[in-house]
């Protein structure tokens, strides 16, 4: 039985999602048990989910996982590198997993292997240091730096640097660095653009279309999920607990920057180089959570970054929070097959799960650091939903258990 890991945010799960878990049991066996590692309330691209973690891993089960763990903030809200050498490290950490599969524009494992084995190589890392100092290419984003550097070095390649294949670049380079016995597999993204923003013909839409027809107020968006997960949306809607919408949180985030001295970013991760004062200054002008980010965005200064500025910086987050690997991840959702595999991993893991939140006292002193940082980014996300619930759900829930 293949044990193949998926690193996820299904935000929302949506029929794409389901076409990666059904083409992964063609080609490793209908029996292969998938294990999810899904980012928890906070995303990778610097948003908040639209729906809560312990639903969206319900979802996930009801639509063929079998066990979802969590990739805890401020991971799950890291760049591409951090997040996906996080995740790599907790499926890694399992002791079971065999192939960690992905979903890439490019569809071809030959040659995101070879790019990436490239980007790991001497000669690059020296050049992309040089052109990251250089004045030059400094404006361009980091993304872009690497994208010359490469260039500069290798000349054009077959492998541009869409959205899913940086990430799957990135989780084969964090595979390589500790020298995993994991084999990483691809799956060719079929469908609309990752970042495409309008519904289009065809089944299998983008996440963030859904995403913004749904928080306009349009839930025909909905059409577009498995239908295995349409009851637990609907739900959830009936439960004032969907949609999730940031804005909700403006008035804190842009108060707490407007309250904040000049000097607070020393110990923030990530806002250097002129970003925090950028962003506390756009803060006089800005009402809304997207003005804010319009209002500091740059050539330099990615969306992304942005919003991911916007979450350490109101929440407090270090660089040593970020770059420490986790000590812990979290059951958020399984079913049979899942708690079969989850007692084989207690035979094997060198990473605790927790199986009830309430179980952090069992953790190393870190790991509790890292779970407090995480609750209370919990706690702050609840504030999100159309009616929040108690601040303390993130303490309390019960993972989802399929009968």
């Amino acid at each position: 039985m293949p044990f193949v890991a998926i690193i996820c945010e299904y935000n929302p799960f949506h029929n794409g999602h389901e076409y990666q878990i059904k083409k992964i049991r063609e080609e490793f066996g209908k029996d292969t048990t998938i294990i999810a590692i899904m980012s928890g309330n906070y995303t990778q691209r610097g948003e908040t989910a639209i729906l809560d973690k312990l639903t969206r891993a319900e979802c996930a089960v009801e639509c063929g996982a079998n066990l979802v763990l969590e990739l805890p903030f401020p991971y799950s809200v890291s760049s591409a590198e951090l997040f996906a050498g996080a995740a790599v490290h907790i499926a890694d950490s399992l002791g079971v997993v065999e192939y960690l599969s992905f979903g890439s524009e490019c569809g071809s494992i030959e040659e995101l292997t070879s790019y990436a084995e490239n980007c790991l190589s001497k000669e690059y890392s020296e050049l992309l240091s040089r052109n990251i100092a250089s004045d030059e290419l400094s404006s361009l984003g980091y993304a872009k730096i690497c994208e010359a550097t490469y260039k500069e070095l290798y000349g054009e390649n077959s492998v541009p640097l869409r959205p899913n294949n940086i990430l799957a670049l990135e989780y084969i380079k964090a595979l390589r660095r500790r020298k995993s016995n994991i084999k990483p597999h691809t799956i060719k993204r079929v469908g609309a653009d990752y970042d495409e923003k309008r519904i289009t013909d065809g089944s299998i839409q983008s996440a963030s279309a859904i995403r913004e027809r749904v928080l306009s107020g349009d839930i025909s968006a909905l059409e577009h999920i498995p239908d295995a997960a349409k009851p637990i949306i609907l739900g959830a809607i009936a439960e004032g607990q969907f949609p999730c919408d940031m804005e909700r949180l403006a008035v804190a985030v842009i108060s707490t920057l407007r309250l904040s001295p000049a000097d607070a970013s020393d110990n923030i991760h990530d806002v250097s180089g002129g970003l925090y004062n950028r962003l506390r200054s756009a803060s006089f002008k800005a009402n809304t959570i997207k003005e804010l980010v319009s209002l500091t965005e740059t050539k330099k200064y990615t969306n992304a970054r942005i919003f991911r500025a916007i979450w350490y910086s109101y929440l407090g987050v270090t660089s040593s929070d970020v770059k420490e690997a986790p000590e812990y991840t979290q059951l958020l959702a399984m079913d049979r097959q899942g708690r079969a595999c989850l007692k084989e991993i207690g035979k094997r893991s060198s990473i605790p799960i927790l199986t009830k939140p309430s179980r952090h006292s069992e953790l190393s002193d870190k790991g509790r650091r890292q779970k407090a940082l995480s609750d209370r980014a919990d706690s702050v996300f609840q504030l999100t939903k159309p009616e929040p619930p108690s601040g303390s759900f993130s303490l309390t829930f019960t993972p989802f258990v399929k009968k």
